[in-house]
C-alpha cells in the first residue's frame, strides 16, 4: 500500500501534495503522490527477478545513455531504423481470444494456460499475415 511505498524508500522518491484541483481552488481535494525521481530503483526489482529482460521505446534517445541510468550492462543493445513514409507500425487492442476467453497481461492471469494458449495462436496468426514481420 502506499505507506508501506513511502516507508521502504528513503532516496529517489518525493512526496508531491497538491491541496485542490487547479480548476476548483475553492474546493479542498488533495491528492498525495509518491514520484519516482530515480528511475533505476524503480527498475531494480525486474532486473533481480528476471534473468532476461527488453527495453523498448520509441524515444530511448541515445540508447547508450540508459544503461548507465539505470544501473544495468547490457548483453545486447540494437537500434533498428525507423521510416515514417509508411504505416509501419500497428498496434493491436485484443481482449478474447479465438475461443472467446478473456486475455490480459494482468499478473493474476499470466499463468493461466487458456490466455497462453490464446496469444500463442494470436502470434501465429499475425505472423502468417503480416508481410514485414512482427516484433511482440
Amino acid at each position: 500500500d502506499f505507506s508501506t511505498l513511502v516507508g521502504t524508500y528513503q532516496k529517489g522518491f518525493a512526496l508531491i501534495l497538491e491541496p485542490y484541483d487547479e480548476r476548483y481552488p475553492n474546493i479542498p481535494d488533495p491528492v498525495f503522490q509518491l514520484c519516482c525521481l530515480d528511475a533505476s530503483l524503480a527498475v531494480r526489482p525486474v532486473f533481480e527477478r528476471f534473468s532476461s529482460v527488453f527495453i523498448t521505446s520509441g524515444t530511448l534517445s541515445p540508447i547508450e545513455l540508459y544503461p548507465r541510468l539505470l544501473s544495468f550492462n547490457p548483453v545486447c543493445i540494437s537500434s533498428l531504423p525507423m521510416t515514417l513514409t509508411r504505416d509501419c507500425l500497428c498496434p493491436m487492442v485484443i481482449t478474447r481470444g479465438a475461443d472467446q476467453q478473456g486475455v490480459s497481461t494482468k499478473f493474476d492471469m499470466r499463468d493461466d494456460p487458456g490466455v497462453i494458449q490464446n496469444y500463442g495462436r494470436i502470434l501465429i496468426d499475425m505472423a502468417a499475415s503480416v508481410p514485414d514481420g512482427l516484433v511482440a
